[in-house]
């Protein structure tokens, strides 16, 4: 895996009213820590942390911080929050945290499901119950997504964790029981056993009736 290169800023101004004025300049405040160094404040660039987001990694992206004028401050970094506005989405502040490319990482990667599956072409509802794994592996071979084959998922069945095969050098932490994906029978065949039942009993009790009366 390649690592994408994002330039920041060092800054000393903090607290909510410095992070404002940031924003309003098109700037992202920012916090790196971890791997036995201070904890450094920077700002990113928006539009430049906005491309980093909608990349492969998305929130859990792993990067190559160049620092502005302080390359001995730069390296290996892995996002690992972002924070939202509660309404307008809009990011207010995300958090690296420093690694070693040769030291294993935990981390997030999204779930990709491939394949005509069997239950859905016979008319089943599909339900994802996972949209990501959580992983372990060396910082350069996370992957950008885990593909998952569901062709041969029939109506009523359902695919767990348990089931996957993982790479060399990659060990999943999610839970092995945990259903990434199941197969539900269609509802409007539910449905219309349940209207038919209605109809029956309602023949019935009419039938019942009209012999009541004649007696």
């Amino acid at each position: 895996m390649d690592i994408q290169t994002i330039k920041v800023a060092t800054r000393t101004e903090t607290g909510k009213g410095a992070a404002r004025r940031r924003r309003v300049k098109g700037e992202i405040p920012a916090v790196v820590y971890g791997e036995g160094a201070e904890s450094l404040p920077i700002v990113i660039n928006t539009k430049a942390f906005g491309v980093l987001l909608h990349g492969g990694q998305g929130e859990h992206a792993i990067v190559q911080l160049e620092v502005e004028g302080k390359p001995d401050l730069g390296g290996p970094s892995m996002l690992k929050d972002v924070q939202h506005h509660p309404i307008r989405n809009q990011v207010m502040h995300a958090d690296f945290q420093r690694i070693a490319l040769d030291k294993v990482i935990q981390t997030h990667i999204p779930i990709k499901l491939v394949g005509r599956c069997v239950g859905i072409v016979e008319g089943g509802v599909p339900d994802q119950h996972m949209r990501e794994l959580n992983i372990e592996c060396l910082p350069l071979e996370v992957p950008e997504h885990f593909e998952i084959d569901i062709t041969d998922i029939t109506i009523g069945g359902r695919l767990h964790v348990s089931d996957l095969v993982t790479p060399e050098g990659m060990r999943i932490l999610t839970e092995d029981d945990r259903t990434i994906i199941s197969i539900h029978a269609p509802r409007v065949v539910e449905e219309a056993v349940t209207e038919g039942e209605a109809v029956e009993g309602e023949e019935a009790t009419e039938t019942a009736a009209a012999e009541e009366s004649e007696s």
